[in-house]
This record gives structure tokens, sequence and C-alpha cells, in this order.
């Protein structure tokens, strides 16, 4: 009986191949490692984009921070003859489910207030798992990120 080895992904450094960040189209690296050049698009070619893990880790944190005054601040004012009224993410589902529109309410929710937070929490653990240099669930941390890049802004 012979044991079969699992499965380990073979990473595009591994296999000598560049990535073109403007286009997207990989290519070899030269054999002598010298400065190569997209045949696509003319643009540098690199082995990962500079910095990747650092913008990540910005990005996250401004989406974090700025996800507290996009659920709490007004999005939409009104006025009318007699008055205005300013209207947030929350008053719209508050509004929407004590008027009966519960299944809305629910929708909106979750659209505009619990994706964006698991996103968040996604990201946090994917950029944490990546800078640990992590090679646990690896097939599990590929899928959530896809999933992550469906649901996209």
């Amino acid at each position: 009986m012979s044991r079969e080895r699992p499965f380990i992904p073979r990473q595009a450094r591994q296999a000598g191949l560049l990535n073109c960040h403007i286009c997207g189209q990989l290519s070899q690296a030269p054999a002598g490692g010298g400065f190569l050049r997209c045949p696509r698009c003319r643009a540098p070619l690199h082995m990962r984009k500079p910095a990747s893990l650092a913008t990540t880790w910005a990005l996250v944190i401004a989406a974090a921070i700025l996800y507290i005054p996009a659920n709490l601040l007004p999005m939409m004012s009104t006025a009318s003859l007699l008055g205005s009224q300013e209207d947030t993410i929350m008053s719209g589902v508050i509004f929407l489910w004590q008027s009966g529109s519960w299944p809305l309410a629910a929708v909106v929710f979750f659209a505009s207030v619990m994706v964006p937070l698991l996103k968040i929490f996604a990201l946090v653990y994917l950029a944490a798992s990546a800078q640990r240099r992590s090679r646990q669930r690896l097939i599990q941390r590929t899928r959530l990120y896809r999933m992550v890049e469906f649901v996209g802004r």
C-alpha cells in the first residue's frame, strides 16, 4: 500500500514566474535574474507587489476606522415644508422593521452592516496569516480570499 503525499501548492516563485501588476500577465523569470519588462504592456515585472502586505494592513485599518462613521453618520437628508430629517443606515433598518418590512430590513442590515464587518474580519485573518507565513489551512484560506474577492466592494 502506497502512502500518498498531501497536495502542497506550488508558488509562482518556485516556478520562476513573475507577475505584471498592470495587465496581470505571468512571465518566466530570466535565467540571469536581470530586470525584466512585461512582454504585453512593458511595465516592470515583480515576484509580488512591492509592500503589498503593508498596503493591505493600511487599507484594512482604514476600513475598520471608517466602518463606524459609515454606519452612524447620516446617509440621506430629506427636507420638506414640515421640516428636515436625516437618516442613517441603522435608522432606515429600524424604520423598515417597525413598518412591517422585516425581510427588507434584514437584507439592508445584512448587506450594509454585516457583510462589511465580516469582510474586515476575514481580511484581518488573511493578512495576519500571510504575515506569519502560516502553512496551515491553505485551501480554506484560498477559498475565504476568493469569497471575499467575489463579494467585492
